[in-house]
């Protein structure tokens, strides 16, 4: 868990979060990942193809998911690298180094040495390829080749994937502010802002876009219903209250994925609560204590949290009561649960990916993927997994 703390901008890192032990003081408590237990597998991951993208990401902060288009895979990596594959064969369509985007002389003042040139991705859509970077700036490129559509400066670095709907480019940046861009020129239509803590978490959620609304969760602990035209609120609802006397102690950021679904919203908070509202009435459903950084899935009827702790709990989407929960994994430093057809996939810091019955939380299967481990989001197409690894490396899997 990475904490941003404004005034100055110092990053922190709290390990308690951690799949590893972060404690070497014997005064402290060491916190050890669980052991993996021996399962029985129902279901085999499949490798069909892996290709290399660029080095993995210093800043744990850093999640780039991949994204699929027009039977293309985006990823990026930390050190500038994009790349387009088939999502059939992994064969490369097109690499670039966003760093050539920029003329010589720019480089260097825009991205300062040995810091991560890529924070935020991939978002796709409408031909074009999003990426979010450390100098504050959202970059489109075509993805028929790569080239650069346009370049669009945004108040602070992007850490989550630009997302994009229609006309509609929108990106949140760590400084609690979310843009929204013309998708076509790059060009700002608005900007809305609130006001954050003096601690914070280093992440943001990613916004959710949709024909009539942005949806975007902060680390003040609140939620907000954007108008895609012209940058207002209309509902600002609070998801956690900070309690207690330090500022660790009234952390309450949203900074995992949220899930909409049918009309109901459901996000979570670190140290607050998970909570589902019903956009169309306008009103909360229900609520339950909660804690997490990584946020939800959804599927079979209810929606699942991976809390800080790695314990995995499912909760009927209708009334919130509890259907399962799995402490097999605890502080194994788990990705944010996706749902794949009867499962779940999620993923850990040694690199497996646990596949978990959406039916009952039993285990089904799991490979290791990536020896340097796991921190990205496993993007579900079918019964294809695409998994973006800790070690710069894109790869596809299939459930058999």
């Amino acid at each position: 868990m990475m904490i941003w703390r404004r005034l100055p901008y110092s990053l922190l890192l709290l390990g308690l979060l951690s799949g590893c032990s972060w404690f070497d003081s014997k005064d402290e408590e060491v916190i050890k990942p669980a052991a993996l237990k021996k399962i029985q597998s129902e279901v085999t991951l499949s490798a069909l193809w892996t290709a290399r993208v660029g080095a993995g990401a210093a800043d744990k902060a850093i999640k780039l998911e991949p994204a699929l288009s027009g039977g293309r895979i985006f990823a990026a990596s930390a050190d500038g690298a994009i790349l387009a594959v088939q999502a059939d064969t992994g064969n490369k369509v097109w690499s670039r180094d966003v760093r050539d985007l920029y003329a010589e002389a720019d480089v260097d003042h825009a991205f300062a040495k040995d810091v991560d040139v890529i924070t935020g991705g991939v978002g796709a859509g409408n031909d074009i390829v999003l990426v979010g970077t450390s100098a504050g700036e959202v970059l489109a490129l075509y993805q028929s080749d790569g080239s650069i559509a346009w370049r669009a400066e945004v108040s602070s670095e992007v850490l989550a994937p630009p997302q994009i709907l229609n006309q509609l480019v929108v990106a949140q940046a760590i400084d609690g502010s979310v843009t929204g861009l013309d998708a076509f020129t790059g060009e700002q239509r608005w900007r809305f802002s609130t006001s954050l803590p003096a601690l914070t978490l280093r992440g943001t959620a990613t916004p959710i876009l949709r024909d009539d609304v942005v949806i975007a969760g902060f680390a003040n602990g609140r939620v907000a219903l954007i108008d895609p035209d012209r940058g207002v609120a209309a509902i600002d609802e609070r998801v956690a209250a900070a309690k207690g006397r330090s500022d660790l102690e009234r952390l309450i950021d949203i900074d995992g994925k949220m899930v909409f679904q049918s009309g109901r919203l459901y996000v979570a908070s670190y140290q607050g609560r998970i909570l589902a509202i019903d956009l169309n009435a306008g009103r909360p459903l229900w609520s339950e204590e909660a804690s997490t950084t990584v946020g939800l899935g959804a599927g079979f009827g209810n929606v699942y949290l991976a809390s800080v702790s790695d314990q995995i709990t499912a909760f009927d989407m209708d009334n919130g009561r509890i259907q399962w929960e799995l402490d097999d994994l605890l502080n194994r430093d788990l990705t944010t649960p996706v749902a794949i057809g009867s499962y779940l996939a999620v993923g850990d810091f040694e690199g497996y990916v646990h596949l978990i019955a959406q039916s009952d939380g039993r285990f089904v299967g799991r490979r290791r993927v990536d020896t340097k481990g796991l921190y990205t989001p496993t993007l579900v197409d079918g019964n294809r997994l695409y998994v973006m690894g800790n070690s710069g490396r894109l790869s596809a899997f299939e459930i058999q």
